[in-house]
């Protein structure tokens, strides 16, 4: 008895090819795409779960690939979990932690940290909760730019004297470890990364605007994104409406 996701790699979906158009190019079914992985693991089953729903299990332990149905208009999550044979319509959507309501529905922005942002300053970043006007009254994500005073590279740009003798930034990213080139010349620059609360579907304008630790904005022009949040949706439910004996079948209910 049991399931798991361990020992499972190599998850891939592919479209599902109907043929070719009149140019060559591939033609391929909306809302079906062929997933196909690995597995050492042997005597044992595969559930596949969509959205949070269980939607299909292999019919033999050899198994390593399925049609998977979705709607295509939106993401999809697609989560594959082993269980042994006597659990194989055992449905564990309500214990797994892949799928969440919530997935697809956060604002992420970046921007590499460059030294000529001051230290104890925030990057924070402001939405318009879909209505046009930027709301200055509440931060969505905010972050400090330099946890450190040794974080900010450059010798004599920081505060002088604090890293080890005769460096300073000596909490610096190193060479080839981050974003490569998007730093002043001679460095790389880690990034600041804003991520905000799940949010509801729609168009949303971001500004990511530097806070000083006096609480003054930044002096420099304002970039306004656009951004639309699409939230997984959640796959019907299915139960049995009823059964039919003549037939030996269930008629199955979606909602």
């Amino acid at each position: 008895m049991g399931h798991g996701i361990n020992n499972i790699w190599g998850l891939q979906a592919r479209e599902f090819p109907a043929g070719h158009l009149r140019d060559g190019a591939l033609a391929a079914l909306p809302g079906l795409v062929m997933l196909q992985w690995q597995s050492d693991l042997a005597e044992v089953f595969f559930q596949v779960y969509v959205n949070g729903r269980l939607a299909t299990v292999t019919e033999v332990a050899e198994q390593r690939s399925v049609l998977v149905g979705y709607e295509h208009e939106h993401p999809a999550a697609i989560e594959v979990v082993w269980v042994t044979a006597d659990e194989k319509y055992v449905d564990y959507a309500d214990g797994l932690e892949g799928f969440s309501q919530g997935g697809g529905s956060h604002a992420e922005f970046s921007f590499p940290r460059r030294g000529c942002l001051p230290l104890g300053s925030r990057a924070v970043l402001f939405g318009d909760n879909r209505d046009g006007v930027i709301d200055y009254s509440k931060r969505l994500a905010e972050k400090e730019v330099w946890p450190d005073p040794m974080d900010k590279w450059g010798w004599g740009t920081d505060a002088f004297g604090r890293g080890d003798f005769g460096y300073s930034g000596c909490g610096a990213v190193g060479w080839g470890c981050g974003s490569l080139g998007r730093g002043e010349f001679g460095f790389d620059a880690d990034e600041v990364i804003l991520r905000s609360e799940a949010l509801a579907g729609g168009v949303y304008q971001f500004v990511v605007r530097i806070v000083d630790e006096a609480g003054n904005y930044d002096d420099g022009a304002v970039v306004t994104e656009e951004l639309c949040i699409d939230p997984l949706p959640v796959a019907g439910e299915v139960m049995v409406n009823s059964y039919d004996s003549a037939t030996d079948s269930l008629v199955l209910e979606i909602f």
